[in-house]
């Protein structure tokens, strides 16, 4: 024999397990549900009833109250020593509201119904995306629900808008809103748009990120004078396009403040990597000149090096060989990336491969790195050949550079792990840059000579594939 509080539970979970059919039925057709009927556990022998008697007049007497939602069925029976009484069977619903009322989820349902109401008047064809994400939609405030469904119908509307999230012209939503709810409105339109399952990025919705400045830094006068006299420069990829200038060489780095701490070298720009490696490589200046890779020692650094030489083969590295990292041994850490899937297509020198290799086999310990804010600014400057001397009385200090990447050591660099040896990075003395000596110049002839360009082969080293996204999607 079931009670009130008893059978709460019960309602509870069949409310639970029906809403969502229930909701979808009486928002998309607007009919009704037919009656649920709910046993109360009526005794149903006489000698059941007389075994227990004053349990049984106390459901009866229980179940004839006031419901505040619903009714009860009763059937009138006769019993021995108790006489004529009515019996409670079922009790019976005729509509969701009274089901949602026993399960106490009332406002709920009445702010389930409303949205999914609004849905059908101002994207009909989205019912079913919000009957389906109707627990996140209820979840919303009423200002954000209608900032929400403003949002999908002009993103639907303007599929491929090309427009930042500050663009979308509805009121009240600015980029930290619209990342708070970013998964629900990419749920909620993942079907209709035909969206990858496992996408979590805007670019989907035909958005796009607001331009990624590259920090560029002249380091010789003449270029800078190209840029308003400025030797540190935040400035777009599509600017860094129009830029008439002509470096003799591009060092390309990691670490923001290890850049800025380079000093002046005649002939040379240093830009600070973003994501975008394949759009900073193909840059035509960038390309025209001679390119080294200056970074910390890690896993990822090799898969940059490797996405470098898709656009610019003869690009070196300067830091990646093991005789960097064991001159730092007392600057190691240790990184938390597993290492799941390896590829042995990598673009790599054997000094590159052999230590890549031995980093991913633990053979320093695992996951063993060199972040390069870490790395001595001394050991920088000797890599790149540059004397450096201060002196109190001069400011800024006195640089003397012999910067010029010597191109012999590219020859055949790029190679299985089976390959030649290579030689070191070295610069050339240069008494003034390629700005006022060699402006007409052929920069194959001036820089590269006839043909260095180095044939790239397949590495014996692996990488992760994760770090291997730039160059597979520039392929």
């Amino acid at each position: 024999m079931k009670t009130r509080n008893s059978i709460r539970a019960e309602i509870n979970a069949l409310y639970r397990n029906k809403v969502i059919t229930w909701l979808s039925e009486s928002v998309k057709s607007k009919s009704t549900v037919d009656p649920v009927r709910i046993y109360l556990g009526a005794p149903t022998k006489d000698e059941d009833v007389l075994k227990n008697k004053d349990e049984f007049l106390a459901f009866c007497e229980d179940w004839h109250k006031e419901l505040t939602a619903g009714k009860v069925d009763f059937i009138e029976k006769n019993y021995p020593e108790i006489g004529t009484i009515e019996v409670p069977i079922h009790l019976v619903f005729d509509r969701i509201e009274q089901i949602a009322t026993w399960a106490g989820h009332l406002v709920e349902y009445h702010t389930a119904e409303m949205r999914l109401n609004t849905l059908q008047l101002k994207l009909p064809e989205l019912v079913d995306a919000g009957v389906e994400n109707i627990n996140y939609l209820t979840s919303l405030d009423d200002a954000d629900f209608i900032r929400f469904v403003d949002v999908c119908r002009w993103l639907c509307q303007n599929r491929n808008s090309g427009m930042m999230i500050r663009q979308i012209p509805v009121r009240g939503v600015d980029t930290e809103w619209f990342e708070s709810h970013r998964i629900l409105i990419l749920n909620f339109l993942r079907d209709y748009l035909d969206l990858p399952p496992m996408r979590r990025d805007v670019l989907q919705l035909g958005l796009v990120p607001p331009t990624q400045p590259v920090r560029a830094i002249f380091l010789d006068n003449v270029l800078r004078s190209k840029v308003g006299g400025l030797r540190d420069l935040g400035i777009t990829i599509r600017d860094l396009n129009k830029l008439d200038i002509k470096p003799r060489k591009v060092l390309l780095f990691d670490d923001l403040a290890t850049a800025l701490s380079i000093p002046d070298i005649p002939g040379v720009v240093i830009l600070v990597l973003t994501s975008n490696i394949g759009d900073i490589c193909k840059i035509p200046w960038v390309a025209r000149s001679q390119v080294a890779y200056v970074s910390g020692v890690e896993m990822r650094s090799f898969a940059v090096i490797n996405n470098i030489r898709v656009y610019i083969p003869n690009a070196v590295s300067v830091t990646l060989n093991k005789e960097v990292f064991d001159a730092d041994k007392d600057l190691w850490s240790f990184d938390d990336i597993e290492i799941q899937e390896l590829n042995s297509s990598m673009a790599l020198t054997v000094q590159e491969s052999m230590l890549y290799n031995m980093l991913a086999a633990g053979v320093f310990g695992k996951r063993a790195r060199i972040p390069q804010e870490r790395m001595p600014l001394q050991q920088i400057f000797d890599l790149l050949d540059i004397v450096y001397e201060s002196s109190e009385n001069v400011e800024p200090p006195v640089v003397e550079s012999k910067s010029s990447i010597d191109t012999d050591f590219l020859e055949k660099s790029i190679v299985k792990s089976t390959s030649i040896d290579e030689k070191p990075y070295h610069e050339e003395k240069t008494e003034s840059p390629i700005e006022d000596e060699h402006e007409n110049a052929s920069f194959d002839d001036s820089i590269l000579g006839e043909d260095n360009t180095p044939e790239i082969v397949e590495s014996s080293a692996s990488m992760p594939l994760a770090l291997q996204s730039d160059s597979e999607e520039k392929q």
